[in-house]
């Protein structure tokens, strides 16, 4: 047997070793993956339940519920030609279709909006008008929140959004950890069904959305 033999068979041992190391590595990872996205599955389907069941009425007396309808050509799922909703990605062109877009439908000069969907901290800024608030100003000022939260989550969080073409199993938006800790959607995903008027005990104005994915 030559002097070299032995270091010889102690390489096939170590790869031997990595191989099989290294199988159980992946089956490890594959597990803890499939665990974490069954653990997120359920923390979306919980969260989901409570935005469902969530109550306004403490926010204040209610005062008016406005919605927001589109037109459309598409009667195959909207036999009546209207959506009842509007896309908050991007909506110019939906506001073409928007119905009654230029009614005004608050006839306050100051109001509270409130945005707690799909956040885990809300956020809430306020609008001025001299001449109140049509249902097309309405739909800019809470699509361009929307971008202004999600781009502020994106620059305070340590976890980032995995982009949609790297998610594998999981499809959602995962959550992140900055500011408002958005979870479960991207800005389109979000449509704007209602808009729920209330004053407050102290008088303010308060506007809460409705918004569905």
């Amino acid at each position: 047997m030559s002097p070299k033999t032995p270091f010889f068979l102690l390489f096939l041992v170590l790869i031997n070793f990595n191989r099989n190391t290294g199988c159980n590595l992946n089956t490890g990872s594959k597990r803890l993956a499939d665990t974490a996205t069954k653990s997120y599955d359920q923390f979306l389907n919980k969260s989901e339940k409570q935005a469902s069941e969530k109550r306004t009425d403490s926010l204040g007396v209610l005062l008016d519920t406005i919605d927001f309808q589109v037109k459309t050509n598409d009667l195959v799922n909207y036999k009546d030609g209207v959506i009842p909703w509007i896309n908050l990605d991007k909506p110019d062109n939906s506001l073409l279709q928007l119905i009654q877009k230029d009614e005004v439908v608050i006839h306050y000069n100051k109001v509270t909006v409130i945005i707690d969907y799909p956040l885990t901290n809300e956020y809430r800024f306020t609008l001025t008008s001299n001449t109140g608030f049509t249902r097309a100003r309405l739909v800019k000022e809470v699509s361009q929140a929307y971008y202004n939260i999600y781009q502020e989550e994106e620059a305070t969080g340590s976890v980032k959004t995995i982009p949609i073409n790297k998610r594998t199993k999981m499809y959602n938006r995962n959550q992140t950890n900055g500011k408002y800790g958005v979870w479960g959607h991207d800005i389109a995903d979000l449509v704007l069904t209602y808009i729920i008027v209330y004053r407050s005990p102290n008088g303010e104005i308060l506007l809460s959305l409705i918004v569905d994915s």
